[in-house]
């Protein structure tokens, strides 16, 4: 692994060199803009409260000044917490929601790595490419839902080295954020499929089971709340993505619960 990361740190420096981006720079260059922001936190919801309730179970416990941050599949971030006693407002650095944590935003770091790597990922300070981040130690890890990964964990500490125990901490951190998660999901599908009509769950069962005939027949008559209503249930209890499509009817593949693939049709309609 240790040759791994290194060849992957060198590879990342050579990245940043050829793309221009300024060791110098004060604060990350790419952020969401405002309305993607909230687009990704609404969709996140759940998963940010799960990342707040069990962090805050934990961080108490921890003598150490450390920052704990949520960050989504492509990086960017979702939620932040840290004593703000400690540290002064670490929005100075540009460490805000919707920050992108990507090498071309920030140059080579924990979570950029974690991202290539799909592994943990500790990094000392003299290990980042960019000057702002140049007494941070950190720890970066992907976590998973259904075999997917669906954000990162990254705890970090300024100034002070990282305990040894912190890389089994972020591990069992995980485990506790992507199984509450998961409970959590698994509850609010049921609750929603509990609040189905006849009519819908047979649409759900169909989809389920590979039917690719006679869609229109299934779903013309729906109003749109219902539709709606269907496919945030079949996206969560299903844990399969659900696809817009107004030219055709296009078949995919994506996987179901367990991991297991399945072929789901894309449900479609026209405006």
């Amino acid at each position: 692994m240790g040759d791994i990361k290194s060849n992957e740190i060198l590879f990342s420096y050579k990245k940043c060199l050829e793309i221009g981006l300024t060791k110098s720079i004060v604060t990350p260059l790419i952020s969401l803009e405002e309305d993607e922001l909230k687009k990704r936190l609404q969709e996140n919801k759940k998963l940010i409260e799960v990342f707040r309730k069990c962090v805050n179970r934990v961080r108490t416990q921890l003598k150490k000044r450390y920052i704990f941050l949520l960050v989504d599949s492509e990086g960017y971030l979702l939620d932040v917490l840290y004593n703000k006693k400690i540290y002064k407002d670490i929005t100075d650095l540009g460490i805000r929601r919707g920050t992108s944590f990507k090498e071309e935003s920030c140059g080579t770091n924990a979570i950029s790595l974690a991202m290539k790597l799909k592994q943990p990922i500790y990094l000392k300070p003299e290990e980042h490419y960019c000057d702002i981040f140049k007494q941070w130690y950190c720890i970066a890890t992907p976590f998973h839902i259904d075999n997917q990964i669906v954000g990162y964990l990254d705890i970090s500490i300024i100034e002070h080295n990282m305990a040894d125990e912190m890389m089994g901490f972020i591990d069992l951190l995980v485990y506790k954020i992507a199984n509450e998660y998961k409970r959590e999901m698994d509850l609010e599908s049921q609750e929603d499929l509990e609040k189905l009509t006849d009519k819908q769950i047979e649409i759900i069962k169909k989809c389920a089971k590979r039917y690719s005939r006679h869609w229109k027949k299934w779903i013309v008559k729906l109003k749109m709340k219902e539709k709606a209503h269907v496919l945030k249930t079949l996206k969560n209890f299903f844990r399969i993505k659900v696809g817009f499509e107004f030219k055709g009817m296009p078949r995919s593949k994506f996987k179901g619960k367990g991991g297991v693939k399945i072929n789901v049709i894309c449900i479609c309609w026209r405006k």
